[in-house]
């Protein structure tokens, strides 16, 4: 920065950087005014002058640190000088207007001053809201275990349900409709749907927008001889992109009674069966809890679509979003180019840059990442 502008702006940061620092985790936007006179020296620099005035303005606006020292000769002061160091960065300023007047530029800007953006981290400090919608499951029992096991269907579509519906902050629809299959093209017509056509049974609709489908693929089959094998594959479904959200994969062996024929096994007691369910089924409640909570607790960050003449990101106020969050990403001509949201609904918002002369056109494509902290 320019000495003479510092100078010109000496009181103003004794007055404002003297009463200390702002909080360090908050951002602070402001809008100042700074101007040069006209020196001779062409427009350009003088418009460079009020420009390098104003952000000077902004930065002690958002708190300054000062030092003084002085300077003697012979015993004699000479000079006292003070050093200005402002205590937060302008992360991104918008010009708001600009024009020459009785012999003075001036420039008007908006600017965020704040500590350099950090990205949300700390995984669940914000806590998504998830709408989750479940499936009757898909078995698939190998022949080869005890008949028994084909009863098991429903007991663990109950304990799958119950780990999920368990989850903080979400909201579970149980549906037994077989629902549309994942990867399934659009163009489909639900009369159409393989699982419909495989079960005899029509789909009656969909989940609501917005919502996330629960899909599982369960495997029960022999392993080796006396070893019950559960596999089981989760997944959770963007129900608007048909896209997979969240994947994983949980695997539970249980031995059985050692050296009985098959026959044998499949005439275990009911006290048996029931104990060896409930071995099967250790460890399914941290294998939701663990899915859930990856895809609930993700970093919120992405590509900025363009629709129409708006920047959108696939995230809303039910992803933990609220108004006040601001977005940003590396600039160029300033440290970050930063965003504010415009508008939010239940999973997306729209964006729009601080600096409006940015063009949405521009930074579509731009991958952007949500602050920690809210103004």
């Amino acid at each position: 920065m320019r000495i003479g502008a510092l100078i010109g702006f000496l009181a103003l940061s004794i007055c404002l950087g003297a009463g200390g620092t702002p909080a360090s985790a908050e951002n602070l936007t402001v809008e100042v005014t700074g101007q040069a006179a006209e020196s001779g020296l062409g427009r350009a620099t003088t418009r460079l002058r009020a420009l390098e005035a104003a952000l000077i303005e902004a930065a002690i606006m958002g708190g300054a640190d000062i030092n003084g020292y002085s300077a003697t000769s012979n015993g004699i002061l000479v000079s006292d000088r003070l050093i200005l160091r402002p205590a937060l960065r302008i992360l991104d300023y918008s010009i708001l207007s600009e024009g020459e007047s009785g012999g003075f530029y001036r420039v008007q800007l908006r600017a965020v001053v704040g500590d350099p953006p950090v990205a949300i981290v700390d995984s669940c400090a914000r806590r998504s809201e998830l709408d989750i919608m479940t499936y009757p499951l898909r078995l698939k029992i190998d022949p080869m275990t005890p008949a028994w096991v084909e009863t098991l269907g429903p007991e663990l579509r109950d304990r799958i349900d119950a780990a999920i519906g368990a989850r903080p902050s979400v909201s579970l629809t149980q549906s037994n409709n077989t629902g549309a299959m994942p990867g399934r093209s659009a163009q489909v017509g639900l009369d159409m749907d393989y699982a419909a056509l495989t079960s005899g049974r029509t789909v009656s609709q969909r989940a609501p927008a917005g919502t996330l489908t629960y899909r599982a693929d369960i495997a029960l089959r022999m392993q080796g001889r006396n070893s019950l094998l559960l596999v089981l594959e989760s997944r959770l479904i963007d129900t608007d992109t048909n896209a997979i959200r969240a994947h994983s994969l949980f695997e539970q062996a249980v031995r059985l009674s050692a050296n009985l024929p098959l026959r044998a096994l499949n005439v275990l007691a009911a006290r048996d069966r029931t104990t060896i369910t409930e071995k099967l089924l250790v460890g399914i409640d941290a294998h939701i809890e663990s899915m859930i909570d990856t895809y609930a607790c993700r970093p919120l960050e992405g590509t900025l679509a363009l629709s129409g003449d708006r920047l959108t990101l696939p995230f809303g106020s039910k992803d933990g979003l609220t108004r006040h969050h601001l977005a940003f990403s590396e600039g160029e001509a300033t440290p970050y180019i930063l965003f504010e949201i415009d508008r939010l609904a239940d999973h997306s918002a729209v964006l729009r840059p601080i600096d409006r002369n940015r063009s949405a056109q521009s930074l579509a494509g731009m991958q952007v990442r949500f602050m920690e902290q809210a103004q």
